[in-house]
This record gives C-alpha cells, structure tokens and sequence, in this order.
C-alpha cells in the first residue's frame, strides 16, 4: 500500500445533528455540489465523505475539522491548502470512502456490486478483461447478473476510476486503455461493495 490508509464510513451511522454540523463546516463550493444532488441519499453521501475527510486529515495535521482549507484544479480534484497529506475520497450506496497518503498521490473508487449492463462491459473493458469478467463460459447475456461476474466486472471498473483520479485525468479520461493489473492496486470485498486503490509513486 506504500504508506496509504484507508477509511470508511456507513451514513447509517451518522445522525442528524452530525450531519446538519458537517454541512455547516463545508466549503460553499461543496455545499453547493452538495446541493446540487437531487436524492437525500446523494446528499448524504457527499456530506459524509467531507465529513471523514476533515476528521481523518485533523487527526493527521493536528489542524481542527472546521480549519481544513481545500482547493481544487480544472479537473475537480482537491488537495490540501493548510498541509502535505495527499488524498482521495469515493461514495456509492451507503458508504463515503478515504484514502490518504503522506507523500504519495492515491485515487480510490467504491462501488456497489450490481446487475450491468453488457454493453458497459465492451464500452470500457479491453478484450482480455471482458474474458476475465465472463470467465470460462465467454457468455455474455444482455445484463451481467452472476455475482461472481458482477465483482470481477466491479473489480476492473473501480480500478480504472482509481487510477485516472491518482493520475489526475479524472473520470473523463479514456476508461478502455487502462488495463486492470490486480497486481498494482489495493482491492477490499465487502457487504456487497467492491473498493479499490491506487497509489502512485514518487
């Protein structure tokens, strides 16, 4: 993992108070993407992951929750204005995910494994990867429905968006040039959630 660390947090577990007092701690630049999601669950989630970020980088720094500054590029990615902590954050279903490292850029991804479609599959994966998703049959019904699928599918998806946000690219970059190498990344099955990490080097 070279020094990265991971945490995570169900919004379950948040009460209202708590997330009434970390929407107030918010930047107005993610209060209004806060505000911009249309589902409570969405809203929740965002919060959340702002949340935990602020908590995890306080205790790292020694800098309060509610004087953690961020700034972010033309791609949307932040960093850290008030120390040297690199960082990533992810959320899907009930869970907002961190990852952090001292010197080394990391991106991290979650998601909740789910029926896909197949043409998300061909979209995005290589032909080797679609092989390895589909396994031995090489069948490929119109919705990937097969557990086992769906976390091989999840596994290379989260890979993907974990690398282009260590790299920086974000989420627009080209998803099918990015080979899955299970070998380089950092990979956590659990509740029905696939969660990956990346973490750059020097």
């Amino acid at each position: 993992m070279n020094g990265t660390e991971i945490y995570k947090i169900n919004i379950n577990e948040i009460s209202c108070r708590q997330f009434r007092a970390a929407y107030f701690l918010m930047s107005e630049e993610r209060k209004k993407k806060c505000d911009s999601f249309k589902t409570e669950q969405d809203k929740k989630l965002c919060i959340a992951a702002d949340m935990l970020l602020r908590r995890v980088l306080s205790e790292k720094t020694g800098v309060k929750p509610e004087l953690q500054i961020f700034a972010s590029d033309e791609r949307g990615k932040l960093s850290l204005v008030n120390g040297k902590y690199n960082f990533n954050i992810s959320h899907s279903g009930n869970y907002a995910v961190v990852a952090v490292n001292k010197q080394l850029p990391v991106g991290i991804d979650i998601e909740q494994i789910r029926p896909v479609k197949a043409n998300i599959l061909r979209r995005i994966c290589a032909k080797e990867e679609i092989l390895y998703v589909l396994g031995e049959n090489a069948y490929c019904p119109d919705i990937l429905e097969d557990c086992r699928t769906s976390e091989r599918f999840f596994k290379i998806w989260t890979y993907k968006e974990a690398y282009l946000k260590c790299t920086g690219e974000g989420i627009c970059g080209e998803l099918k040039r990015i080979v899955f190498n299970e070998n380089k990344c950092h990979i956590e099955m659990f509740d029905g959630y696939c969660l990956n990490v990346i973490t750059g080097e020097k």
